[in-house]
């Protein structure tokens, strides 16, 4: 018989519910949520069964990747899709993963049973709807031996919670059972215990314990019957003091393989878990077939332990809440404690506040690795990207997605004209910004005469009107003489073709790359208030969703008219539907100024490797605990921590086999990025 069919014939009703992995939330919301559980469970009259079915992911025909040469012809969002495909089927085969729905299964009781499953739905944040059944683990002819079961062409094995676990738990260490890589039903029954019953029975245990006690004094004692008797009467304690309500609790699970010495393999590997926990599952000798109908719940468990309501609610089985991902938002890596792969969608309204990505990791992170991954897979979902990259590390992959590169100190093909971009009623103010920036700080008198040039000059509008037109005017009067003097170096030759030239700048197709680092010191404050009014202004214009990438921002603090950009776009460009990813070193970047402005307005940040202190300041930031405050600081290449709301999930950084070619030019042996 199958699962399915079992659970079907003891007439209960079956509920698949999904929840919140609680191991990736920060601590104080993993506390809520386990509070809200035992909440629900002191309100619980009825007897229930959670099941956790784990079954591995099929495969589906692999599709090779076609290796697209950089700079062909066509939109590469189809070669980019095909490559990403490619990568999850072939992530598959290398890493077998497994999903673990949950299931809720009442008994019969003659109805009540949609009131108790929207409660804990409402209590503990979970979604759902009724199934047919538990998805099957074997199907056909049951045959029966001492220590296994044969069902159709597979070997089932069972065993039972023997002993709790001997250390102090917290909500989530199922997970020590739950991530063993195998195909298994585990099912925790879980019945109230009436308050004057279950004091009875733990008198009468106590009893017993002290009696076995007093006969081991004399051999020396045994702590496990110290240990259980201090059990006993700290649920003593909590029945008389009303802190609680006492239950039974039973585990059984049933684990299924192609062989039997497959299955024996998972077998130790279940028990050796549960053993680092001081605890114990006992296989089902003699008893496989009854076991089996334990583990979906078609049959009461023949062994069952006394807990308390807190104890309990240690049990929460909503541990793996990912799902694959869907081909419109964007593939990052993988997880690193359940190996399913990580996806991020900027501009979903719905879960997040905004669409900005904050990036803060040491040099060698592979900070500039993870935004090329995210504006390749931008590209690939049809948006359009524009990168400021001040160490000029993403030409190749802007090349390559059928974009362009400006290196703002070679002469680009397309010029950035003050006179030209942005609002028209501002430009005698971005103009007067841009010569202050360009010759130094003007005084009263050169202000005045500077405004008045450009007010009489904007009054007949040219598309040839630059910069260098205000040198005559200016020449003309004994307050602008000086200031004409001091520009003119500014406007002609190899400095003019970048701040006097006419052009409203570049049209972004896919993607676009702005370098910056290989300009003079002197020009980047100039250059950057030319960039700034374009791309604002691009923002604000163009129509569909986009991405905006800026690197290294660190190395650009002391830059007004970036830190002016970055307030505008952290602050304004989700109403334009786009997207603002802002990478930097240090957390300190973050602090005051726009950079704590783009942290603010960032729903979602991701956080690598860190020095201690570095470290320490992220925690007080961003709510994080102990143990991941540690992870940040032994964090290798391409690990890196994603904070969103009360989310925290540590990823591996993977790319598809053509991302990885277009992001480095060289062709990857895998389908995963490995760190070099």
């Amino acid at each position: 018989m199958s699962a399915a069919s079992a659970e079907s014939s003891a007439g209960a009703s079956c509920w698949r519910l999904a929840g919140a992995d609680l191991l990736e939330l920060t601590s104080s919301a993993r506390e809520r949520l386990a509070t809200a559980f035992a909440g629900w469970l002191d309100q619980l009259e009825t007897g229930l069964t959670l099941v956790a079915c784990s079954r591995r992911l099929t495969m589906e025909p692999a599709i090779p990747a076609p290796m697209v040469e950089a700079g062909a012809a066509g939109y590469p969002g189809a070669a980019l899709e095909a490559a990403r495909l490619a990568h999850l089927r072939s992530d598959l085969e290398l890493r077998p993963r497994y999903r673990r729905p949950v299931f809720l299964i009442l008994p019969a009781a003659g109805g009540g049973e949609d009131e108790i499953v929207s409660q804990l739905a409402q209590r503990c944040q979970l979604t759902g709807a009724r199934a047919t059944g538990l998805p099957a683990l074997a199907e056909g002819e049951v045959r029966e031996a001492a220590s296994a079961l044969r069902q159709g062409g597979r070997w089932l094995v069972s065993l039972r919670l023997g002993r709790l676990p001997g250390v102090e738990v917290e909500p989530g260490w199922l997970w020590t059972l739950l991530e063993v890589a195998a195909e298994y039903d585990l099912a925790i029954h879980i019945r109230p215990r009436p308050g004057l019953a279950a004091d009875r029975h733990l008198r009468r245990r106590m009893r017993g314990l002290r009696a076995r006690v007093l006969a081991a004094g004399a051999d020396g004692g045994d702590p496990r019957l110290d240990a259980a008797l201090e059990a006993a009467g700290r649920l003593r304690r909590v029945l008389a003091t009303g802190t609680g309500r006492v239950f039974e609790v039973a585990v059984t699970v049933s684990l299924g393989a192609d062989s039997l010495a497959e299955a024996r393999a998972q077998e130790r590997a279940m028990r050796a878990r549960m053993d680092a926990l001081r605890g114990n599952l006992l296989p089902a000798w003699l008893d496989q077939l009854p076991a089996r109908l334990e583990s979906v719940a078609a049959v009461s468990p023949a062994r069952w332990h006394l807990v308390d309501t807190i104890e309990l609610a240690t049990f929460w089985p909503w541990l793996d809440a990912g799902r694959d991902p869907s081909s419109d938002v964007s593939l990052l890596g993988r997880h690193q404690r359940t190996g399913r792969p990580v996806a991020l969608d900027l501009h979903s309204g719905h879960q997040l506040a905004n669409a900005n990505l904050g990036v803060v990791a040491s040099s060698g992170s592979g900070k500039s690795y993870l935004a090329g991954l995210v504006g390749l897979e931008a590209v690939r979902r049809g948006q359009l990207v524009v990168v400021v990259d001040p160490e000029n590390e993403h030409r190749r992959w802007c090349q390559a997605a059928g974009g362009e590169y400006l290196d703002l100190s070679d002469q680009p093909a397309v010029g950035f004209n003050i006179m030209e971009l942005g609002d028209p009623g501002d430009v005698p103010l971005a103009a007067m910004e841009l010569v202050g920036l360009l010759c130094g700080p003007l005084s009263t008198a050169e202000s005045g005469c500077l405004l008045g040039t450009l007010d009489r000059l904007l009054e007949t509008p040219s598309p040839s009107l630059v910069l260098g037109d205000c040198l005559q005017p200016l020449q003309a009067t004994s307050e602008g003489r000086a200031l004409a003097d001091r520009l003119r170096p500014w406007v002609q030759g190899s400095p003019g073709g970048l701040f006097s030239r006419p052009g409203r700048g570049p049209r972004v197709r896919s993607a676009l790359g702005i370098g910056i680092r290989d300009l003079p010191p002197s020009w980047v404050p100039g250059a950057t208030l030319l960039v700034s009014r374009w791309l604002w202004a691009w923002a604000k214009s163009e129509p569909g969703v986009k991405q905006v990438i800026v690197d290294e921002a660190g190395l650009l603090a002391d830059n007004p008219a970036l830190q002016t950009l970055i307030s505008q776009l952290a602050r304004r460009i989700r109403k334009y539907r786009g997207s603002l990813m802002l990478l930097t070193q240090a957390a300190g970047d973050l602090a005051g100024g726009a950079g704590e402005v783009a942290a603010v307005n960032s729903a979602t940040m991701m956080l690598g490797g860190q020095v201690a202190a570095g470290a320490l300041r992220l925690q007080e930031a961003f709510d994080l605990d102990d143990h991941q405050r540690e992870w940040l600081q032994q964090a290798g290449r391409g690990h890196f921590l994603l904070v969103s709301g009360t989310r925290r999930c540590p990823l591996l950084v993977e790319a598809p086999a053509l991302h990885h070619a277009w992001l480095t030019g060289q062709t990857p042996a895998g389908s995963a990025w490995e760190p070099h």
